[in-house]
């Protein structure tokens, strides 16, 4: 459900740190931590669990629309289980 916003509220400023590379491109970072790219469909036909779709704007505290932006999100299956070797459930 969306909601208008009241007001504009400037989250703290916070750097990409030194393993942003990784997310954007794991192959042409040179990391072989994941057996495909990821690319814009990371789920199979049969992914068990409720799809969702997660959409909005980044905009600065004028209201203003933020070019160059990347947002990070981390969604575990429907088992709870991140694909990423250091859960160790992950196979």
């Amino acid at each position: 459900m969306r909601q208008p916003l009241a007001y504009l509220r400037e989250t703290p400023s916070q750097t990409a740190g030194p393993y942003v590379h990784i997310g954007l491109a794991p192959g042409a970072a040179g990391f072989s931590i994941f057996d495909r790219e990821l690319g814009w469909d990371i789920t199979g036909p049969n992914a068990g669990g409720e799809r969702i779709r997660i959409e909005g704007m980044v905009m600065d505290g004028t209201g203003a629309p933020v070019r160059d932006v990347l947002i990070e999100a981390w969604q575990a299956n429907a088992a709870g289980i991140y694909a990423h070797p250091e859960d160790p459930r992950h196979t």
